[in-house]
């Protein structure tokens, strides 16, 4: 019983070996690591099931068909004079300005500019050829001479002598029927 009483003051506590009746704190196993590869293998394999079914089903099915008949009808829509005049006169002076600009800006000593003028010659006859009211022979005789244009350009730095000189003998034959429809 001396052994239940509190120790005497200055003897300190008393300890006593842990026996049965000593609790002691259980800590939790911690889980063992799981490999995490197998998500991403599953998700993968879904994936590639999904790939495959889907390429199945487009191999599997069949184009879209066009119908054996059409029956279309082109309506032409016919302009009035006052607008293939109008669309005539925007073209030819669209041609005059591309004309002098040519002219002026390949007579000189800059290469540079004569380039530039010739494609800028082309781009602004094409542009101006997009209006259907045009006649189909003005518009073609245009196009046709923005394509020499674009010719010669292009000839300028890699041709003979003798092609550069048929390229601008094209550009001479080309300009003469637009010169002529255009009054200049």
């Amino acid at each position: 019983m001396a052994a239940d009483l509190p120790p005497a003051p200055g003897e300190g506590p008393r300890i006593s070996p842990a026996g049965p009746t000593q609790w002691a704190p259980v800590f939790p196993t911690q889980p063992h690591a799981r490999s995490r590869i197998w998500p991403a293998v599953l998700l993968a394999g879904a994936a590639m099931l999904v790939a495959v079914v889907a390429l199945c089903v487009a191999l599997t099915r069949p184009t879209a068909t066009k119908p054996t008949t059409t029956t279309t009808t082109t309506t032409t829509k016919t302009y009035s004079a006052s607008e293939t005049s109008a669309a005539q006169r925007r073209l030819c002076d669209t041609y005059k300005l591309a004309a002098r600009s040519v002219e002026t800006d390949t007579n000189g000593t800059d290469k540079a500019i004569a380039r530039i003028a010739l494609t800028n010659a082309a781009g602004m006859l094409d542009d101006a050829t997009a209006d259907p009211a045009i006649d189909a022979k003005l518009r073609d005789a245009v196009r046709s001479l923005a394509a020499a244009y674009r010719t010669s350009n292009a000839l300028s730095s890699v041709a003979s002598d003798a092609e550069y000189r048929a390229a601008l003998d094209d550009i001479v034959a080309k300009d003469a029927p637009v010169r002529s429809a255009c009054g200049s």
